[in-house]
């Protein structure tokens, strides 16, 4: 009778010891959540033992606050690239703004005719200038718009290529070299949308001019269903490439911004290619910047 007592006082006794710390440790989750909360604080509760039933409710609001983390430095990036992007708009419009201002005050007040006419000429190649900026702008929020969808048709790639290269024929003399083309005779067809692939192309092209070296090289390669396309040329000596920057929104290589672009070419070329079921990466392959897009096929013609 004694001995069973005294095992029901035990036990009794370690109930009590175990319902006491119980209390203290749920009492000392209510604390650190309050502390969480007060001081918008990141910090996981932490636990001096660990019953089962008690276990599962810290882990769910340990994950729940770690998400909460996550959300908060999406946010914090996101207000970083907004900043960015109103002192990236702000420069890239403000420059040709400041620029059309003083060319049409020198016409203003120039008396020569020819002088004049120059000057206005000038004027109305900054205004294009601020036209093609607020383009580009308008067509990459679009993009980001994932309910925005582009029509489909069946479209000859290699056709719409060399229209866009020939568009360019009195632009690559300029910049001393004529592209290296290798491109088949045959059509190759994908299902996609023209405006865009004229834009794709477009915009790779502007980027080498603007910032390309030595010839551009245009290949094809056909792997199975998909086809490529390569642009390639040499990168001027001491520059850099940041490549997992290349296609980012206002990336520019060049931070002195000398060239009136807006940084926003081949970010767009990335919205489109993927909007059309295909994908495009860069490369640096002995010194030579490439860039290539992909596309499924839907037929190879004569």
């Amino acid at each position: 009778m004694f001995i069973t007592l005294t095992l029901v006082s035990i036990a009794f006794t370690i109930q009590t010891i175990y319902l006491l710390c119980y209390k203290r440790q749920i009492r000392g989750i209510g604390n650190q959540l309050s502390f969480i909360l007060k001081h918008e604080s990141f910090k996981l509760i932490q636990l001096q033992f660990k019953p089962k039933e008690i276990l599962r409710l810290v882990e769910l609001c340990n994950m729940m606050l770690r998400h909460k983390r996550e959300l908060n430095n999406e946010f914090t990036e996101k207000s970083e690239e907004i900043n960015a992007t109103i002192v990236s708009l702000s420069h890239d419009i403000r420059t040709p703004i400041t620029s059309l201002d003083g060319y049409l005050q020198l016409a203003e007040r120039s008396e020569d005719p020819i002088v004049k006419a120059r000057y206005v000429t000038i004027a109305q190649t900054r205004v294009n200038q601020i036209i093609k900026l607020v383009d580009e702008l308008f067509l990459y929020t679009k993009l980001q718009n994932p309910d925005y969808v582009l029509e489909f048709e069946s479209v000859d790639v290699i056709n719409v290529l060399k229209r866009r290269l020939f568009s360019f024929i009195d632009e690559f003399p300029q910049n001393e070299y004529e592209p290296n083309i290798n491109l088949p005779d045959s059509s190759v067809n994908i299902l996609g949308n023209q405006g865009a692939l004229e834009r794709i192309f477009e915009n790779i092209i502007k980027n080498y001019l603007l910032h390309g070296e030595d010839v551009l090289s245009i290949s094809y390669e056909d792997k199975q269903n998909e086809m490529f396309i390569h642009f390639s040329n040499m990168l001027k000596q001491g520059q850099e490439i940041n490549f997992d920057m290349v296609f980012n929104r206002f990336y520019k290589e060049d931070p002195s911004r000398h060239a009136h672009s807006s940084g926003l070419g081949l970010s767009i070329v990335k919205s489109l290619v993927e909007k059309m079921n295909g994908y495009v990466n860069v490369d640096l392959k002995s010194k030579q910047f490439c860039i290539s897009v992909a596309f499924i096929k839907t037929g190879k013609g004569g």
